[in-house]
């Protein structure tokens, strides 16, 4: 038997020793080879991603569900949980035979090399769906399940843009893990996924901004864990005061700022109707009880008022490298 694995980690660690190894699959020194099992490879230098297709003849779908029935004895067409995962050569392309299974609730087609979601249509009571270590660019694909699906795993993609993910409105769980996620604007389209409750964004660039994890609190609602970690009651709440903070730096430049234009009295404090017609009339998009939830966070000694010096110290530590989900001006002065 063989295995694919990288040619460059595999030699590094046996010190340039290259015995072991079959002949490289192109000439000009492929970085990929097949080599015969041995004990250094059975750890983590395979990576599927960067199998190279035009060498060999990709597995069809429909290759797969006869291994898959070959091997486990049941038929696809019944089976609530299919796995075909890691198969060699990769699956390239879903397509439509993934209609045959009918009655599948969890499909698991991971650690291939997929580059586009397809041929998902005819599976009406799929639950959950692991697409992670592909080569997915793209969330094209999934509406065709956004009505069932509750769990996607889309970790280990290319992912960069989260557009159509606003489809998925009974999604509880979804890994978006070492993806290629950058902009604000692509986090913020997690705000319309009313179930989501576990979330794991970690080794995205989006991870290094300051802040990130009080901002994705704040912009998703029902969210129980964030990147492994429990996310508390207090934490969501400081997350939307934070993101209503960070919109008024934007706008005005400073709290200072901010304060003074809603001052409308200028009695040096701020009641609700004060901070609610602001609000309105700069265009920030909050509701009336996130409005009340943010005064009563503020008015630390609960005189139905904020004072100045409240509004600074709740918020102590923000400054202007702010990054407001969805706004082009991020980090304007």
């Amino acid at each position: 038997s063989i295995k694919f694995v990288c040619l460059r980690e595999c030699s590094a660690v046996l010190g340039g020793d290259q015995s072991n190894f079959a002949s490289p699959l192109s000439k000009g020194g492929s970085r990929w080879c097949w080599i015969r099992p041995c004990s250094l490879c059975l750890f983590d230098c395979c990576d599927p991603r960067r199998f190279e297709p035009h060498l060999f003849s990709m597995t069809t779908i429909r290759q797969a569900i006869e291994k898959y029935e070959e091997k486990t004895g049941d038929d696809a067409g019944e089976a609530k949980n299919v796995m075909l995962c890691g198969q060699m050569p990769p699956i390239a392309k879903m397509d439509g035979n993934l209609g045959k299974l009918v009655s599948c609730e969890h499909l698991a087609i991971s650690s291939n090399n997929i580059e586009r979601i397809a041929g998902l249509k005819m599976l009406k009571r799929l639950k959950s769906l692991s697409l992670g270590r592909n080569q997915i660019k793209r969330l094209d694909g999934l509406e065709d399940v956004a009505g069932t699906l509750e769990q996607l795993w889309l970790s280990y993609n290319f992912i960069e843009k989260l557009l159509g993910i606003e489809k998925m409105k009974a999604v509880k769980t979804l890994y978006l893990s070492n993806n290629m996620i950058s902009s604000w604007n692509e986090v913020s389209r997690l705000a319309e996924l009313p179930c989501l409750e576990e979330l794991l964004l970690q080794g995205n660039p989006i991870c290094d901004v300051p802040h990130y994890r009080l901002q994705v609190a704040g912009i998703c609602p029902s969210l129980h864990k964030l990147d492994s970690a429990p996310v508390i009651e207090e934490e969501k709440q400081k997350g939307r005061n934070f993101l209503l903070a960070s919109q008024m730096v934007v706008r005005f430049g400073n709290l200072a700022g901010a304060f003074r234009k809603m001052d409308t009295n200028s009695d040096g404090s701020l009641s609700l109707a004060e901070i609610e017609g602001g609000i309105r009339d700069y265009g920030f998009a909050f509701e009336e009880d996130e409005l009340t939830a943010f005064l009563s966070h503020a008015d630390t000694d609960k005189d139905g008022k904020v004072q100045y010096e409240e509004l600074i110290s709740n918020f102590e530590g923000l400054t202007t490298d702010m990054k407001v989900p969805g706004s082009p001006l991020a980090g304007a002065r």
